[in-house]
């Protein structure tokens, strides 16, 4: 069965009639319009891949002025000619009306077939090229949002990282970057934690509608990567996730959703996130290191 339907426009209606019950048999879908001005007003209803009109329909229209009217309306549908004026001029003519191709009478019903799938298949293909061309732009549109997005991002980040070099604590920085990972990916919960003495945790910051468990928590010595910690957490979703530099244990951050969501630690945007925070850390904890130095001399 053919897929796409062909528009057939005659004004005699025995040929047409005839026309349409034979395609039909043979596997096409078929739709008919006795002249130019039905034929158009059924084309403002919805797409054809192909018409198969008559070039001489008296009183009205002719096939010229419906092939001029198609594919100044929609390009993408192909006009195929039945003649029985068939010349040279008049074959010229049509193609510079915008038809595909012609048939001259009297034919034969599979000269027309021949002509027909041909038409299809080459309406398919310009479908599929389109189709393939919207994605493509889609794509692009979308990656440019993303990269603009990507800037914002990283500018906003960059600011909360200078903010952070005029911070002597860790709070201050931690509730700044955990206000920012509040609105960018809305957790139910959060928590940001610092190594504490005898291999402890202190907890120096946290944010959401209600306070994660810290219950169960690893000990520092034994936080070394990224840990699912769902429902040890207090959330259907949750993760436990250390925070590094220069193989540093800076601290940790939970973060919990209340429902299954698509947030992943290795996710680039977190990521970035991540990075910046503890690159805020690090120098925080760099400036303490050069002032107890210079204690110490």
């Amino acid at each position: 069965m053919i897929r796409e339907p062909i528009l057939l426009v005659d004004d005699e209606e025995d040929l047409r009639a005839f026309l349409k019950d034979a395609l039909t048999h043979d596997g096409y879908r078929v739709d008919d319009a006795p002249d130019a001005s039905t034929a158009l007003a059924i084309l403002a209803r919805r797409h054809y891949s192909v018409v198969l009109t008559d070039l001489n329909m008296p009183g009205g229209p002719t096939g010229f002025d419906l092939i001029s009217a198609v594919h100044a309306r929609d390009p993408r549908t192909l006009c195929v000619v039945i003649t029985g004026f068939a010349s040279l001029e008049t074959a010229i003519q049509a193609v510079k009306f915008g038809a595909y191709d012609f048939v001259q009478k009297p034919f034969r019903l599979a000269e027309i077939e021949a002509v027909l799938d041909r038409a299809l298949d080459h309406a398919g293909v310009v479908g599929q090229l389109q189709d393939y061309q919207r994605d493509l732009e889609g794509r692009v549109l979308a990656r440019v949002r993303e990269n603009r997005e990507l800037v914002e991002e990283m500018e906003r980040l960059n600011a909360l990282l200078l903010a952070s070099q005029a911070e002597a604590a860790e709070a201050p920085i931690l509730r700044a970057f955990l206000d920012h990972l509040q609105e960018r990916w809305h957790p139910g919960g959060h928590m940001a934690l610092l190594p504490a003495p005898e291999d402890a945790w202190e907890l120096v910051a946290e944010g959401g509608p209600r306070r994660p468990r810290t219950h169960g928590l690893p000990p520092p010595s034994r936080l070394e990567e990224d840990l699912e910690w769902a429902w040890e957490g207090g959330y259907p979703d949750g993760h436990l996730i250390p925070l590094r530099a220069n193989g540093i244990l800076l601290g940790a951050l939970f973060v919990g959703f209340e429902e299954r969501s698509s947030f992943h630690p290795e996710a680039p945007a977190f990521l970035l996130w991540r990075r910046q925070l503890e690159a805020a850390l690090h120098g925080l904890h760099r400036a303490r290191a050069l002032v107890d130095a210079a204690r110490v001399r």
